[in-house]
């Protein structure tokens, strides 16, 4: 009985000792997460910029003309039809005061550009762009719930202008933004600059804060390989062309 009692003992000790050493194992050899995933509502979502650039290409429609035109990508209305800003004559928001304009235009050259209060006739900004493709803004910062109008005028065939309505949201909102931007910041202290630009912009279009996105791929001083692909298609992508199928929208 005495020698049952011991060898039933030796056995319980072995078997605390194997899953002592095999839990550390087995924790060790689950994938962690990434340290530079976005965490969000406790879970984690890998990014690059191409996952980016997906978001961004899957908005079939912009906000200029068609047929040579200007076309305006960034603010403009990249839009699909079920979008938040999709209905008509609603103004687009941003929530940068020191917005960038992006533009592509298939034939010309963009001479100028010129930034007014919406109702208002006086320029409140503007620069010549010789054959440039964007421009940041870098006058006074723009008012919160307040609209303006950006205006392209190129020289084509013909001259040509553009001009779109955007509008810097309510300061409300805009407040509540700036906040969660500087938890996302703290969130990754420590992280690169273009990673953290990354994190901004997911969360950007996670919003439709398109032009806001946008200005992020270009935020970045010195822009990785895979950065500067990204902008490349966003460059060279004709946003205002006929809305595609939806089969060939996600290829």
């Amino acid at each position: 009985m005495a020698n049952f009692k011991r060898v039933k003992s030796i056995l319980l000790i072995s078997a605390l000792i194997t899953t002592f050493f095999s839990v550390p194992i087995q924790a060790a050899n689950r994938q962690q997460p990434h340290p530079l995933l976005t965490q969000s509502n406790d879970t984690y979502l890998a990014l690059s910029w191409g996952d980016i650039w997906k978001k961004l290409r899957r908005k079939k429609k912009g906000g200029g003309s068609r047929g040579g035109a200007i076309c305006a990508i960034a603010p403009g209305k990249l839009v699909d039809s079920d979008s938040l800003y999709s209905k008509q004559g609603e103004i687009l928001e941003i929530w940068s005061d020191r917005p960038m304009f992006l533009w592509n235009i298939p034939e010309g050259t963009v001479k100028r550009i010129e930034l007014s209060l919406q109702g208002n006739q006086g320029i409140l900004w503007d620069r010549p762009i010789e054959g440039e493709t964007r421009a940041v803004y870098d006058g006074k910062p723009l008012q919160p719930g307040q609209s303006y109008v950006w205006k392209l005028s190129a020289s084509a065939p013909y001259p040509i202008e553009s001009s779109v309505v955007f509008q810097v949201m309510e300061p409300e909102r805009r407040d509540r933004i700036s906040a969660e931007l500087i938890a996302l910041e703290e969130r990754f202290k420590g992280a690169s600059g273009e990673t953290i630009a990354l994190e901004k912009a997911n969360y950007f279009t996670e919003r439709e804060l398109w032009s806001d996105a946008i200005l992020e791929l270009y935020s970045v001083p010195n822009p990785s390989a895979e950065l500067m692909d990204a902008i490349a298609l966003l460059q060279a992508h004709n946003f205002c062309a006929e809305d595609e199928p939806k089969d060939s929208a996600s290829r």
